[in-house]
């Protein structure tokens, strides 16, 4: 397994591999057959 990408906003403790670029998302999806979690919010 590969370290995953932190959260950008607070510490998930390594639960999911974040991006905050859509196209980068979508390719990664793409290449390993997964869906796209969207988070949307605002940073307090």
């Amino acid at each position: 397994m590969t370290e995953r990408t932190p959260h950008p906003h607070f510490n998930d403790k390594g639960t999911l591999d974040w991006t905050t670029s859509l196209v980068e998302a979508k390719a990664k999806a793409q290449a390993e057959g997964k869906r796209i979690f969207i988070e949307f919010g605002r940073e307090l």
